[in-house]
């Protein structure tokens, strides 16, 4: 009896074991098999994100368009300073805006980034967005035969957790409404997009949020999807408008809490305009539409080889091109006076350096970035690049900061002045001048307007930039070394938000 029991036992404790074996043999081919679907999602991620890098471009975007002539470039300057204890806001642009929206009788096309009117904090805003929205109803109504077709950034309605008033009431009545689908866009921040592209994306979004809207205390609340795409920082930073009479090429958005910043903007007239059609186009139907810019005809398409200035349009990566093109024919004695709000772009700032080596005279406005969507910010990127620029040139390359009350220095403008033949070259429009926005990742986009340095255009953009540096009448710009910034952290941040695009510039 003692035999069969100690027999049983046995039976018993070599089937536990056995058991355990297969548990562990068990749990070694779940654990591989596991470490195996980590390593493949895993490189998916990063095939993605290498992929879409990488990938090619929209069919449209980043172009230039070919050089054409016109007598008639408006140059539109939105000025604000503080005298004593007054503010002053000297700003024509939207004003110029609503008149061409007024005065179009065919078609209207509209391409803006920010076109919204939710704010934060208490503080009393221009009614911008409502004004525009009201012009452009407006317009419909009067004439309902009229095409008007308005693109815009997903950020208006973070993402898609809500729809805008403004754009209801456009849609209500019969305005066709393009917000930009930003997914057919290279990713700028691939440590990110890479992941959302892989496991998020899919999802889409839906108008029942539940969280705190970052964007605007006032604002709708937005859904976590709206927060897992936002977080791609990628943008249609466009704000353009055309009709069959003018088109405009701005860096001003319509958007309330944007309206007491300073910025540039142009109003032309001629062949230009089909090179902004064709290239606004090209965005709405990435984004869904199937418009053709052969059905939208201009009034004036003809030009004279006498006329005064010399246009043209550039997008995107098209832009760095021109801008490097005319840093690099810069020569002794010759000018370059930059106002810009955002300005990181490693192969910009180097040929500045060298062409301050070569005694063309270089100064700088910058914003002093202390603020964006009532967030404070640390300075980046301007107060690192300033330093580099100062120093790199032994002084050479002059710098001063615009001065804010809350508003910010949101001008994207350089001008180029010949001394030998006096000739002058501007290049201004959406574009800051960032690996974002002048590497073929957001949509942007630029005019580069050709002629002399006492055409009318030239003159009031050299008027404007030397009397908020010279401060003669009003203190518009304050001295680099009021507010200059050395340290190390910001200089090291800086580059990494560069290169990596974990940044919002």
């Amino acid at each position: 009896m003692a035999n069969k029991i100690k027999k049983s036992q046995k039976k018993k404790s070599n089937s536990v074991k056995r058991k355990k074996k297969n548990n562990k043999k068990k749990n070694k081919f779940q654990k591989k098999h596991l470490l195996w679907i980590v390593c493949l999602l895993v490189v998916l991620v990063i095939v993605v994100s290498i992929f879409h890098v990488f990938k090619n471009l929209p069919h449209g975007v980043s172009k230039i368009s070919s050089e054409t002539k016109t007598n008639h470039v408006e140059l539109l300057t939105d000025v604000t300073y503080k005298s004593g204890n007054k503010m002053h806001y000297e700003h024509e642009i939207f004003d110029k805006v609503n008149e061409t929206i007024n005065e179009a009788n065919d078609f209207i096309i509209m391409d803006m980034f920010l076109f919204n009117n939710y704010k934060t904090g208490d503080k009393t805003y221009p009614n911008i967005t409502h004004r525009l929205t009201q012009s452009l109803i407006a317009k419909k109504k009067e004439n309902p035969n009229i095409r008007i077709i308005v693109i815009t950034d997903p950020i208006n309605s973070f993402y898609g957790s809500y729809t805008p008033r403004n754009i209801k009431a456009l849609k209500a009545n019969n305005i066709d409404v393009h917000y930009t689908d930003l997914s057919k866009l290279r990713d700028s921040n691939p440590i990110y997009s890479g992941t959302y592209r892989t496991f998020f994306q899919w999802f889409g979004n839906s108008e029942n949020g539940k969280l705190n809207n970052p964007l605007s205390s006032e604002g709708p609340d937005v859904t976590v999807r709206g927060y897992l795409k936002i977080l791609n920082m990628k943008a249609n930073h466009r704000k353009t408008l055309v009709t069959e009479k003018h088109g405009m090429v701005l860096s001003s958005n319509p958007h309330d809490p944007s309206g007491y910043h300073q910025n540039v903007g142009v109003r032309v007239t001629g062949p230009i305009q089909n090179a902004i059609i064709k290239s606004e186009i090209a965005v709405a139907n990435m984004s869904g539409a199937q418009y053709s810019a052969s059905d939208f005809k201009i009034n004036n398409n003809s030009w004279r080889d006498d006329a005064t200035y010399s246009v043209q349009l550039a997008t995107e990566g098209k832009i760095k091109e021109q801008i490097l093109k005319n840093i690099k024919k810069s020569q002794s004695k010759d000018r370059i006076s930059i106002g810009m709000f955002y300005l990181s772009d490693r192969d910009v700032i180097n040929e500045l350096i060298k062409a301050s080596k070569r005694n063309v005279q270089i100064k700088l406005i910058l914003d002093i970035n202390k603020e964006a969507f009532g967030k404070e910010k640390p300075g980046v990127p301007n107060k690192p690049v300033a330093s580099e620029l100062v120093n790199r040139s032994k002084g050479n390359i002059k710098v001063k900061w615009a001065l804010s009350n809350g508003e910010q220095f949101h001008s994207k403008y350089l001008l180029f002045e010949q001394h030998e033949n006096k000739n002058a070259a501007m290049i201004l429009g959406s574009s800051n001048l960032t690996r974002r926005n002048i590497e073929d990742y957001n949509l942007e986009t630029d005019i580069i307007i050709k002629g002399k340095q006492d055409d009318e255009a030239f003159t009031k953009l050299s008027q404007n930039f030397n009397k908020a540096w010279d401060n003669k009448k009003y203190t518009i710009t304050a001295q680099y070394d009021e507010f200059k910034d050395e340290s190390l952290w910001k200089r090291v941040l800086y580059r990494i938000q560069e290169k990596t695009g974990l940044s919002s510039f």
